[in-house]
């Protein structure tokens, strides 16, 4: 609980910001994964797209899958692709697309696949068990793509449907319908040249206020950074024309200290080409204020100036501090997080805008999370209580009078003892077995409401059957810190230490619990 609990809200609006921890709403908290001493962090990265920029998902989705739609018609895709019915709840985070099948499926950490839909038909779960039982996904890159960011769910939405009119309607094609490998590849090429030709970010440009979600505590929270002590650096793979664009409306500039966006950064790279930035050894190639080329490619950037490309190495050289000092902040769980983590050292905090949804529905829906948990706790009491008594109606029909007799029952008792043994276990196992039933299908209903909660297809991105998704595997192992967006840190001391929670192996949980 923060120090300030208990005071008149407009003396904690006062307080916030200036370093008096202020104790943030439910669905505003930053989790840990891993201990961190903010007080020790000296230098803060950004991302921009989903992370200091937040859309508007749904008019964003609309405009790419229109976009989208136009490209693979030009190629020859149906035309009644244009009426599709496009649900935006069907794509998630975290999911992935078998090319070869024209499957789209969701994994728990360990691989196994819990829920998988052939275009827009769930597999029922005999058919996904026989197609994905013996394999871990993702192994085979030419088969298996990732959907690990915001900006991919349009291509999966309009991949389903791809889908089903190569399964349903293949004289809609002009020349025969594409294999689902090559359809997946024209989805991505379409958006990827919708991106390019400014068929999405031109009208992003001209309409900003219908595609993001303004937030006014942004240039607040960054200002907060900077009166701390920290300095900061911008390092998108967006080119500097749309980052401009975009920030000078999300942070305007005014008079006083910051009189446009880039005075709230130390360093400004754009075009940044992730996560090769973190890998290749591209040099730095200076930018005017206007967008133009400046200069002479460089090893290193300089303080204050604007850059486009560039190399993970360089910028650490410039920064002038140690790794661990600084925290990038991103939404890409692979771009921005696995590769700043595994090639740089630099401790990470990942954006994840699905957060403020899977927290509400938990606190909206508490009493039926604790239900579920309880059940399941009651089914693997039934389950372990079934397994001995079927285990004991197997030595007991291998039993006979005569043992009993050799072990000194009565010989006119032994036959009637041990009948009256086995029908007592017979009763108890098929009152068992009912209860478990029962207990089974209670359960399976509950989860089905739950997960109906979170995403009426795929439930929760964080979870997958009863473990953790593996989207919410990458989370946990990469992010040193995780929320739900930047602003969230306005919330947060400078000084803080971010403490992870306990995380025992099963045999060393039983013992600190004992």
């Amino acid at each position: 609980m923060s120090a300030a609990s208990g005071l008149p809200k407009a003396l904690a609006d006062i307080l916030e910001g200036t370093g008096f921890e202020i104790e943030a709403p439910e669905t505003s908290k930053i989790f840990t994964n891993r201990d961190l001493a903010f007080e020790q962090i000296a230098i803060i990265g950004f991302d921009m797209d989903y992370t200091l920029a937040v859309y508007n998902q749904a008019e964003l989705e609309a405009l790419s899958i229109e976009s989208t739609i136009t490209k693979l018609i030009e190629r020859g895709y149906p035309e009644n692709l244009r009426r599709m019915s496009a649900d935006p709840s069907f794509a998630v985070r975290g999911l992935m697309v078998d090319k070869k099948l024209g499957n789209i499926v969701k994994m728990d950490r360990h691989g196994y696949v819990g829920q998988a839909y052939h275009g827009r038909r769930k597999l029922p779960r005999s058919e996904r068990k026989s197609l994905y039982r013996a394999q871990r996904l993702g192994r085979e890159r030419a088969r298996f793509a990732q959907v690990d960011t915001l900006f991919a769910l349009p291509e999966v939405t309009v991949y389903a449907e791809v889908v089903e009119r190569i399964d349903h309607e293949p004289k809609g094609f002009r020349g025969p319908p594409p294999s689902y490998a090559q359809a997946f590849e024209d989805v991505r090429a379409s958006i990827d040249e919708a991106h390019r030709d400014g068929s999405i970010k031109d009208r992003i440009k001209a309409e900003l206020d219908r595609y993001f979600v303004i937030d006014p505590k942004l240039g607040d929270t960054l200002h907060n950074f900077r009166s701390a002590g920290k300095r900061l650096f911008l390092l998108t793979n967006s080119f500097y024309p749309y980052t401009n664009a975009v920030l000078s409306r999300l942070l305007p500039g005014g008079g006083g200290r910051y009189r446009s966006w880039r005075d709230y950064f130390d360093w400004i790279i754009v075009g940044s080409m992730k996560p090769g930035f973190f890998t290749e050894g591209n040099a730095f190639q200076e930018l005017t204020i206007t967008g133009d080329y400046h200069g002479d490619p460089v090893p290193e950037p300089q303080r204050g100036r604007i850059y486009e490309g560039g190399n993970q190495l360089g910028l650490q050289a410039a920064l002038g501090v140690h790794a661990d000092q600084v925290l990038y902040v991103g939404d890409h769980i692979y771009g921005d997080i696995v590769r700043s983590k595994k090639s740089s050292g630099w401790r990470t905090a990942l954006i994840v805008e699905d957060l403020e949804h899977d927290l509400a529905v938990q606190r909206s829906r508490r009493y039926v999370l604790e239900e579920i948990e309880s059940l399941t706790h009651l089914r693997i009491k039934l389950t372990d209580e079934i397994t001995a008594h079927r285990y004991l109606a197997s030595v007991l029909a291998r039993r006979t009078a005569q043992d009993l007799i050799d072990a000194g029952v009565h010989p006119s008792r032994a036959a009637a003892m041990l009948e009256d043994s086995r029908a007592q276990i017979r009763r108890r196992f098929d009152w068992l077995r009912k209860y478990e039933a029962e207990t089974a299908d209670t359960l399976e209903r509950r989860i089905d409401e739950i997960n109906a909660a979170f995403n009426p297809y795929w439930g929760s991105v964080f979870t997958a059957r009863h473990d953790t998704s593996q989207f919410g595997a990458q989370v946990e192992l990469y992010a040193c810190l995780y929320t739900s967006r930047v602003t969230n840190f306005r919330y947060v001391s400078p000084v803080k230490y971010f403490h992870s929670p306990a995380n025992w192996l099963p045999h060393w949980k039983r013992v600190a619990e004992s």
